[in-house]
């Protein structure tokens, strides 16, 4: 799992930290304006202030959920039968607006702003709605080893990779006393098959028992194995499917909640493309939001010319952009990434192990490419390639992209898509990407088109007869990718290919 909204929580809550005497100020002067309000709910909210400024100030949080957690305890204790409750809602609401408002007297970047709203929004989910906290893994699991039909000693789960099987984790039951130690141990195990697992976690966890009932069960990427007790009789199949379906269930919550981690992403993403209000604020939003939302760290933006089959380099996040602008390259110059060009029709990101496999040895060693994601910014209601955005995670940086994000990444990719469209003649203007190259007779009978002459008014006026005219018009609006010839005369004077 890739945490970028999760490093923009910790980023919040880092900023909490520091705003705290400019807030406590802030709130001050909001309780005054709130007299008319449930005093006791006020004093309970100001003493969760104060309690969090002051954990804040003594312990070093590893994760937001961490001092989530923290705060849910605290309230639960005072409040063990809340109810979600409007007015409390609108206090959190209150308490992340003036944090806003202390951001901006500050000139905080609008990534602060945004890191503020994650956390605050992770507050509304776990501290109001404590009801719906789903059990860590670990308790998921001891209660798989407490189920009365199969009471088990421990549990373990496989991991299957590769050409390995890895242990990656295991539990024991409350009754069977495991040094610790031992279990990070077993934890760290790998071994070719999963019966050669078995044998050594039996040799480990159950040194008393002889032959131990240790059960197999396939759980899609993932084997459980199950040390069930002595006096336990066998297993039955029926039993092992209904281990099985618990396991998925759990590993559909959890992965559920991922999917609900790229909405917010994806959400933030468009919250910034809101903002853009030119070509070139555009493709700054756009390859900024990549990196900010997404587990990147570089990002070079490219306008893709459909007349010349062509990539223009327009914008880039950490790295320097006017190296990426003198770019201009043929797509018919790169066989595989015309192969894989075949995709994007359906606006679906590739990801390339090693960059070398489609680019020219110049820029792999200039930019320091290793392993690249290619995205295409894509216009899905028009079926139209706007352009690309090759995305890795730093110099000679070697990565793997799980579905997740390629899933998140199709979305950036037609968000961003949709924004540049809006600005694509402005774009092609600012960047110098010429979508097509008029010859100087097509530049004739397109500017006779485009002051109101009829095709025989133009092939007279050009000496030419109507059925050349025609033709010339007709590469005409191919080489613009316009609807029709008003449309190409729109486009070209927009482009400025004629006056």
């Amino acid at each position: 799992m890739e945490h970028k909204i999760e490093d923009l929580a910790i980023r919040g809550l880092f900023l909490l930290k520091e705003c705290e005497k400019p807030f406590l100020k802030e709130w001050s002067h909001l309780k005054k304006d709130m007299k008319a309000w449930q005093n006791e709910l006020v004093s309970e909210f100001e003493s969760m202030i104060v309690y969090g400024f002051n954990n804040l100030s003594q312990i070093t949080f590893e994760s937001s959920n961490d001092f989530i957690h923290l705060l849910v305890l605290r309230w639960q204790k005072r409040h063990p039968d809340f109810v979600d409750d409007f007015d409390a809602i609108f206090l959190v609401s209150a308490v992340e607006n003036l944090f806003h408002k202390v951001l901006k007297r500050k000139n905080a970047g609008f990534l602060e702003h945004q890191a503020v709203q994650v956390f605050f929004t992770k507050i509304l989910d776990k501290v109001l709605h404590t009801q719906q906290l789903e059990y860590q893994d670990d308790k998921w699991l001891k209660m798989m080893l407490s189920l009365r039909a199969v009471p088990s000693n421990w549990l373990a789960v496989i991991r299957n990779e590769k050409e390995q099987c890895k242990v990656s984790k295991v539990v024991c039951g409350d009754d069977l006393v495991v040094n610790e130690q031992l279990v990070t141990m077993c934890e760290g195990l790998q071994a070719d098959h999963t019966s050669d697992l078995a044998m050594a976690l039996s040799r480990l966890l159950s040194p008393g028992q002889d032959h131990p009932q240790i059960i197999t069960i396939p759980c899609l990427t993932e084997t459980l194995l199950i040390c069930v007790k002595e006096n336990v009789d066998t297993v039955t199949e029926e039993q092992k499917e209904t281990l099985r379906k618990m396991y998925l269930k759990q590993m559909k919550l959890n992965h559920l909640e991922s999917e609900l981690e790229w909405k917010d992403a994806t959400l933030l993403f468009q919250q910034r493309l809101i903002h853009s209000q030119s070509a070139s604020e555009a493709v700054k939003m756009i390859t900024q939001g990549l990196v900010d939302y997404l587990p990147f760290s570089r990002c070079a933006l490219f306008i893709y010319s459909p007349g010349e089959h062509s990539g223009v380099g327009v914008h880039a996040h950490n790295v320097h952009t006017g190296s990426v602008q003198h770019i201009k390259e043929s797509i018919a110059g790169f066989p595989l990434l015309t192969k894989y060009l075949k995709h994007f029709s359906h606006s679906k990101p590739i990801f390339i192990e090693d960059a070398a496999e489609i680019l020219p040895g110049k820029y792999v060693h200039d930019y320091s490419l290793k392993s690249l994601v290619v995205l295409p910014i894509y216009v899905p209601a028009e079926n139209k390639l706007i352009g690309l955005a090759l995305l890795d995670r730093g110099e000679n940086t070697s990565f793997t992209v799980n579905n997740q994000t390629l899933t998140a990444l199709i979305k950036f990719g037609q968000y961003g898509g949709e924004l540049l469209n809006q600005y694509y003649e402005d774009a092609v203007q600012l960047f110098g990407v010429q979508r097509a190259v008029l010859t100087i007779r097509e530049r004739e009978v397109l500017k006779l088109v485009a002051e109101g002459a009829s095709i025989n008014e133009a092939a007279a006026a050009l000496h030419l007869s109507s059925y050349t005219v025609r033709d010339y018009i007709s590469a005409i609006i191919q080489k613009l990718d316009a609807k029709n010839r008003t449309d190409a005369a729109v486009k070209a004077l927009k482009m400025r290919l004629i006056q």
